[in-house]
């Protein structure tokens, strides 16, 4: 009996992400920009690039592609997010030779949205934002260590043995809710296999809001952001940033990271490379 199955099994299937994961990749394929170029598709062969590992996408193209589309992205990011970055690796793959294709087969790559219409002061994000997409200004008060994030994780079942693989983690550690072995009937015991996981790098910075968005007498306020892939160790205390992402619940910081381990040389070592950015 094969002792790994897929942690992907087990999941039951989004229709409005599939939806949105088809959509995206045919605008992904056919979108052209003001040179009349297929501008996306030109940038998705650079992806084949070792450091490389994100797509940036205007929205104002996605508007422009399918009003739609764009507001679902908008309102349901948090969700569809995963459906995207899947499109981008399948479309990706698409144009790839065969030698590219073992090499990206792999490689795990990520979606960055940017120019988004309507901006959300700092002490304005509240808990209806969460989820969705917002835009916020700020300037750069901290920036902390770069340290690796599990992204994709493989767990061993302490009972039986049995390989459960691909369980994405989002913003907490996260272990199989059973064995993926139907004849076992573990739900806690589970170890990580650090070698058969994949980690990407990430990097949790505090901004400030502006002194143009502070009311008069009042305390500036911060926020954490968290940065990803080829967007770490980009900003130093002092600059200012346009962010666009999602609000989320504070993250488990200590269970996600491994300290002391730069997620690039690990992922190099397994022949993995796994970045990813949404600000």
């Amino acid at each position: 009996m094969d002792n790994i199955i897929s942690g992907q099994a087990q999941k039951v299937e989004d229709v409005d992400g599939t939806r949105v994961q088809n959509e995206f990749s045919k605008f992904l394929k056919s979108f052209k920009g003001d040179k009349n170029e297929l501008q996306y598709k030109t940038a998705m062969k650079e992806l084949v690039q070792p450091e490389k590992n994100t797509i940036f996408v205007d929205m104002q193209h996605l508007y422009k592609f399918s009003n739609n589309l764009a507001t679902t992205i908008e309102l349901q990011y948090y969700r569809v997010y995963p459906f995207m970055c899947e499109a981008l690796h399948l479309a990706t793959l698409d144009g790839c030779d065969e030698n590219e294709r073992q090499q990206m087969f792999k490689k795990q790559l990520y979606v960055s949205l940017y120019n988004l219409d309507a901006k959300t002061k700092v002490r304005e994000l509240s808990a209806d934002k969460v989820g969705g997409l917002v835009r916020i200004a700020g300037q750069i008060v901290r920036t902390h260590p770069v340290h690796p994030e599990l992204s994709r994780a493989c767990f061993v079942c302490e009972d039986c043995g049995v390989s459960t693989r691909d369980v994405q983690q989002q913003f907490r550690y996260t272990q199989p809710t059973k064995c993926a072995n139907p004849q076992c009937m573990n739900r806690t015991r589970f170890s990580l296999d650090v070698n058969s996981s994949t980690f990407v790098d990430f990097q949790k910075i505090r901004i400030q809001e502006t002194q143009a968005e502070l009311p008069r007498g009042s305390i500036p306020r911060t926020v954490d952001v968290i940065v990803r892939g080829e967007m770490v160790e980009t900003v130093q205390p002092g600059d200012k940033c346009d962010i666009v992402g999602t609000l989320i619940v504070i993250p488990d910081i200590a269970q996600l990271s491994t300290p002391g381990l730069r997620a690039e040389t690990s992922n190099q070592n397994r022949g993995k490379t796994s970045n990813h950015y949404r600000q």
